[in-house]
């Protein structure tokens, strides 16, 4: 497992992919990775939940086994499922709401809630920061880091972001080395902000659902409504294909009452 580990490593994957790709080859065990694979598809499961298996095992087969690309994507069955759940992003009044719970919350968390709606960071990214990745890029205030698949990615600051990481780092420490420490001397992980984020759904009706991703969400749906196109919003969010960001194009809730409210 060590040696699957240090060859995704080396592939440039982020450290959450190495985790999760492990976790579900460990899963697999010693059963033949192909036949183990069909046994999970299923028309029944979520293709969310199919694709992060089918790309574990298509790893193993390459890093492991030995296989070209093209051999390993010839052997793999096709994925099936049901198709992932719309999710809805939050409405202004849950959003103001939101960042009313979250201001009362410790540091780094509370910086860390606040960001994600104005940034659209992947929770794994905005985590994973580091103090030397804030600064300028032609006198735009933002993050400058290595995002998924260890690709380039820079995120500028609206006025809101910008005025809530400098109010953050005003109380912290210069010397630190990640943006948002924990109390054991590395990084805040993602695990930690998604039970704040389920903590604060879980004691308020107002919300039938929150997590990072929603949050992530919540950016895209309010970034097209104010004009931004789909391409920009594709750097934006850091995808490389634009049919990814394009899953955000359909209306949400609070868009299809306002289309039919004055009929």
């Amino acid at each position: 497992m060590s040696s699957f580990r240090e060859k995704l490593k080396s592939q440039g994957l982020s450290d959450n992919t190495v985790d999760s790709y492990s976790k579900v080859i460990k899963q697999m065990g010693r059963k033949d990775p192909v036949r183990w694979l069909e046994e999970k598809i299923d028309q029944s499961t979520p293709i969310g939940t199919v694709l992060p298996f089918r790309s574990a095992v298509k790893h193993y087969l390459i890093t492991i086994k030995g296989f070209s690309p093209e051999d390993a994507e010839e052997v793999l069955p096709k994925c099936k499922g049901l198709p992932c759940r719309l999710r809805d992003s939050l409405s202004d009044e849950q959003l103001d709401f939101y960042k009313q719970e979250v201001r009362s919350l410790s540091e780094p968390v509370r910086t860390i809630l606040l960001l994600l709606p104005e940034t659209g960071m992947r929770i794994s990214e905005i985590c994973g920061l580091r103090r030397t990745d804030y600064g300028k890029r032609q006198n735009i205030r933002g993050f400058l880091f290595r995002g998924k698949r260890n690709k380039q990615r820079f995120i500028p600051l609206n006025p809101r972001a910008q005025e809530i990481i400098e109010g953050y780092l005003t109380g912290t420490d210069e010397e630190e080395e990640w943006l948002f420490p924990s109390y054991k001397g590395k990084c805040v992980t993602p695990a930690n902000i998604r039970r704040y984020t389920r903590r604060i759904a879980t004691d308020n009706d107002i919300f039938e659902e929150l997590s990072p991703h929603i949050l992530r969400h919540t950016f895209a749906t309010r970034a097209l409504r104010n004009g931004i196109d789909l391409k920009t919003l594709q750097v934006l969010l850091g995808h490389s294909d634009i049919q990814t960001t394009s899953r955000y194009l359909h209306p949400d809730a609070e868009a299809l009452i306002d289309a039919i409210k004055d009929l």
